[in-house]
């Protein structure tokens, strides 16, 4: 194999796949030299969830749509038509192996299986040091987090998303196979933010998935019984467990891009490409990506490679108030589910929302909270956004 590339990719996930699978529609990176650099462990299975429209891009690769969804809390039941959008589910393993049949077949990348331990700036290449052997490129595309600076400290608070799901048969009709169950806060939320997602593929099959946003992880057995509390809560006491998922993805301000450089960009959570308020991943990486493709086929310096929007202020101040008061998520999401229309939370949650509506749902938070939390953060907001 040679050792010199256009494009170095560090790691064969999702972020990596999404921009090796746009590229692939383009004709202008057909005979650029791609390296795929990969540790050749197995992927867990792992299902993503995203809103779109009814005609999405990714309509070949989604296994299941709703069109309708439920919000829950103890003082709140209401569940919403979506009309000309739908909330999407893919799964992990089928995704892979159809989007990386046309990657290698259009792009023809060569795949490299090792651990890789260091990528540095060699002049006007960048080189990535692997356990047997070195490779150098133009470009270098980085998932892989350890890679990467990463923030836990009070200035950039890190909550972690952590979860884990059973997809359980039962004998009956136990679900309504339509209806995704978004977020059911009716649980103990033990002095943290928990909640469930029910997300049914037939009437009598679903992902029950046990979702935190805390500081700290649980021990398996924890997740497991507050799944099965969760089934009896719904009188599902009969049922088969047919697979498991687990998973964790931080949720941080950290300003990732910023350590982007002319020839380097990390991406995919190692860029912080993960909504830091609520953990959704897929919808925006499938928006960077696009970007990403243009960088590349225009050669643009990564330093310009910029997402800290208004979106990134929102989502500090959030952030910061979920990570000192833990204990008032549930509310939080109550309140935005109750006094705003669900299209405008949608497009609040993807970051494509209008300033109007986007004020209107900030006005609907508790005042004094979120006013202390912009002051105490306000010399990190104008050094970091401003």
């Amino acid at each position: 194999m040679k050792n010199n590339f256009d494009y170095i990719f560090c790691g064969y996930g999702l972020s990596s796949s999404v921009i090796l699978y746009k590229m692939s529609l383009d004709d202008s990176f057909k005979n650029k030299s791609i390296l795929i650099i990969e540790n050749n462990k197995i992927d867990p299975n792992k299902t993503w969830c995203f809103w779109d429209s009814n005609d999405s891009v990714w309509g070949n690769y989604i296994n299941k749509k709703w069109s309708k969804i439920r919000f829950k809390n103890i003082d709140l039941d209401i569940d919403y038509d979506l009309d000309n959008i739908r909330y999407n589910m893919i799964n992990s393993k089928k995704f892979f192996k159809r989007i990386k049949n046309r990657i290698e077949s259009k792009l023809n990348p060569k795949i490299f299986y090792d651990d890789i331990k260091n990528i540095n700036q060699k002049k006007s290449l960048i080189k990535v040091q692997c356990e047997k052997e070195s490779f150098f490129a133009t470009k270098v595309l980085n998932s892989v987090p350890k890679f990467t600076p990463h923030s836990d400290s009070k200035s950039f608070p890190l909550l972690l998303q952590h979860f884990k799901g059973w997809t359980i048969k039962t004998e009956n009709s136990c679900f309504k196979k339509d209806e995704a169950t978004i977020m059911d806060f009716t649980i103990d939320q033990k002095n943290e933010t928990r909640f469930f997602y029910v997300l049914p593929k037939t009437e009598n099959e679903a992902l029950i998935e046990f979702t935190l946003f805390s500081k700290n992880l649980l021990n398996d057995r924890e997740y497991d019984l507050e799944i099965k509390n969760y089934l009896s809560s719904l009188n599902i006491d009969s049922y088969k467990i047919k697979s498991q998922e687990k998973g964790v993805i931080p949720m941080t301000c950290f300003p990732f891009d910023s350590y982007n450089t002319k020839n380097l960009i990390n991406i995919g959570t190692a860029g912080g490409w993960t909504k830091p308020s609520s953990g959704y991943t897929f919808r925006y990486i499938d928006k960077f990506s696009n970007r990403v493709v243009k960088f590349l086929r225009s050669d643009i310096s990564f330093k310009k490679f910029k997402f800290r929007d208004r979106y990134w202020f929102y989502d500090l101040i959030f952030l910061d108030v979920l990570y000192n008061k833990n204990s008032i998520g549930s509310s939080l999401f109550e309140t935005m589910f109750k006094k705003n229309k669900f299209s405008s939370v949608f497009r609040f949650l993807d970051n494509e929302g209008s300033y109007w509506d986007d004020f209107k749902i900030i006005n609907s938070f508790p005042k004094w909270i979120f006013i202390k939390s912009f002051i105490k953060n306000l010399p990190k907001i104008v050094s970091n956004y401003l």
